[in-house]
């Protein structure tokens, strides 16, 4: 599993760009991680942190950059933005508990593969490709 940043999916703003890439990336990291048939329980916690640091330092960038730019959807972005924060927390608890035992079982890592790929790898590509494309036509009409 692999997810990849397009040139399809830049919102005309570097740094955001630049962070959609590293978020995509690190994703696909994941992954790779939990599919091993010996999981590094210190790289898994590794990057399941870093994740969570930079997914909420990524969103607080988005949304000021929003709102420098008077966005007017941008509440609904933000509720977006918490929905998926919500989520993450949650699964950042489930890799924590799955840490603790030391213990991935086949049916474990399959479910845990497909949250990853689904509500962090196409998730992010959905969102990045729509609402992320919203601001961007708004921001570049204003121009």
């Amino acid at each position: 599993m692999e997810f990849k940043w397009d040139p399809s999916m830049s919102v005309g703003e570097k740094t955001i760009d630049s962070q959609h890439k590293k978020l995509l990336e690190k994703i696909t990291e994941l992954a790779g991680i939990i599919s091993s048939m010996d999981v590094d329980m210190n790289q898994l916690r590794g990057t399941v942190h870093f994740l969570y640091i930079y997914i909420k330092e990524h969103f607080t960038y988005e949304e000021n950059y929003m709102t420098s730019n008077k966005f007017p959807d941008l509440e609904e972005h933000k509720k977006t933005h918490q929905d998926f924060v919500q989520f993450y927390d949650g699964l950042q608890k489930e890799f924590r508990e799955r840490c603790i035992s030391g213990h991935f079982s086949s049916v474990d890592i399959m479910d845990l593969l497909k949250k990853v790929e689904k509500y962090l790898g196409d998730w992010l590509v959905h969102h990045i490709k729509g609402m992320d494309q919203e601001y961007t036509k708004y921001i570049n009409s204003r121009n």
